[in-house]
């Protein structure tokens, strides 16, 4: 028994094998660390609203257009004024913009910055120009276009 106790030799070995041990563990959550946060990198990038910020500032610019023709339609039709009459559709279009993506739990808000279309009234060959503020929000995403400058013809 004695001679046991003076033998230290193999503390060496089991000293190295727990240092093994330990490294190899250390080696292993490294690994699984950078697995997950690539992961999650990678869907991050999925979940960026790009196709639906796309679709908003598209949509805005074909209705800005509708808009120009209604609103010098409706000038001929009553004794308001063209632009008054597309305050009045654009006010319309971004109430039922808001109701359409606040079902989706969005908020895009629209409003109208600056507007040019008084040469639309007077002379029919020439086009003017609308500025629209668009942001978008959807929780995660906060998007703002301030001013989108939109050229509207007749």
């Amino acid at each position: 028994m004695a001679g046991l106790r003076e033998n230290t030799s193999g503390q060496l070995i089991i000293l190295s094998g727990f240092v093994l041990c330990i490294s190899l563990v250390t080696l292993a959550v490294l690994v699984n660390q950078a697995m997950i946060t690539g992961f999650h990198s990678s869907n991050a990038v999925l979940e960026f609203p790009k196709q639906q910020i796309r679709d908003i500032t598209s949509q805005t610019r074909e209705s800005c257009q509708s808009m120009t023709g209604l609103a010098l339609a409706l000038n001929q039709s009553n004794n308001q004024g063209i632009e008054s009459n597309y305050h009045s559709l654009f006010s319309q279009y971004k109430q039922q913009m808001a109701i359409l993506y606040a079902g989706h739990g969005e908020e895009v808000t629209l409003s109208l910055s600056k507007m040019n279309l008084t040469s639309i009234g007077t002379n029919a060959s020439t086009g003017g120009t609308v500025w629209v503020n668009i942001t978008y929000n959807n929780g995660m995403t906060y998007y703002a276009s301030e001013p989108e400058i939109i050229e509207v013809e007749p």
